[in-house]
């Protein structure tokens, strides 16, 4: 398989566009179309289908075009990595930060990185946590932040903070201060995220310890349309304090929180990066840029 080849189907995926791809990679576009040929030819499966528009990708584009990116981006890396033995902290990181981690890091990470690897090219992009992991496996990051990220032998996990879980109403909608017992949720309706929102997923498994599931009104991904149902009475939810801090300044207006007990709910806050991968100097660098970052700005539990 020619790198080449990969390269120009890359580019004109991306593009969705045999003439935009072939302007931005100053080919003619008969030489481009007969590279994607050759290597549809050699896999033996139609990768794109052209339509009035430009291009689409088949079921079989999709899966080399994840692939593609993951060979391409370790190619890239293995240079860097030549060259960053000769130079230093030079080069290019990726990293991945759900956006609720996000909000609270991301600009001083950024300056941080900068003044201390001011030579590098950084990459910085949100996800979910599943979504994350994808991107470390396939080689299109190089560490991320995650919520209570699998064990596997593919990644290793660093262990930051973790975050309480919180049941979320309305205000005037709980009849004390107390404390709330995990097994009193499943009686509540329930605005909820979908999965596999970490929270979600962890409320689905305690809950099915105890023989529950979820009573659902409402199972959405915005967190501010979620928020919003709530304070307009149509259910509880369940989220970090950080969570809900995120979405703003005013997020707690309109809302009481009661922790969750019996037993608590706890996500875990973790720094991941692949297990097999390179010494290279500036990962190691940005990693522990990352890491004391982290520990700083999100250290202990968020009041």
């Amino acid at each position: 398989m020619d790198i080449r080849q990969l390269a120009y189907f890359v580019r004109v995926a991306e593009l969705g566009s045999f003439s935009r791809a072939s302007a931005f990679l100053h080919i003619a576009q008969p030489a481009l179309s007969r590279q994607v040929r050759n290597l549809e030819a050699e896999l033996k499966e139609r990768l794109l289908l052209r339509n009035g528009r430009g291009v689409e990708l088949t079921e079989a584009g999709e899966r080399l075009l994840d692939n593609a990116r993951g060979i391409l981006r370790q190619i890239e890396r293995t240079y860097e990595d030549i060259e960053n033995s000769r130079t230093g902290k030079s080069g290019k990181v990726g990293i991945g930060l759900p956006a609720t981690i996000s909000t609270a890091i991301a600009t001083a990470l950024i300056r941080k990185l900068r003044e201390e690897l001011s030579d590098a090219q950084v990459m910085l992009v949100h996800g979910r946590s599943n979504q994350l992991q994808e991107w470390i496996l396939s080689g299109r990051l190089d560490m991320a932040i995650m919520y209570d990220a699998p064990s596997s032998p593919m990644l290793e996990i660093h262990d930051l903070v973790e975050e309480n879980l919180y049941l979320i109403g309305r205000e005037g909608a709980f009849k004390d201060d107390k404390p709330v017992h995990l097994e009193s949720i499943a009686d509540v309706p329930m605005v909820i995220a979908c999965r596999p929102n970490s929270t979600r997923v962890l409320l689905d498994s305690e809950l099915a310890r105890l023989g529950q599931k979820l009573n659902i009104v409402f199972e959405l991904d915005p967190l501010d349309t979620m928020f919003d149902l709530v304070r307009d009475g149509y259910g509880f939810t369940v989220a970090s304090i950080r969570t809900l801090a995120s979405k703003g300044p005013d997020a707690r207006h309109g809302l009481e929180l009661r922790k969750i007990v019996g037993p608590e709910l706890i996500l875990s806050v973790q720094l991941v990066q692949p297990a097999r991968r390179l010494s290279n100097r500036l990962h190691e660098a940005a990693f522990r840029i990352l890491r004391d970052l982290s520990m700083d700005l999100l250290g202990g539990k968020p009041t």
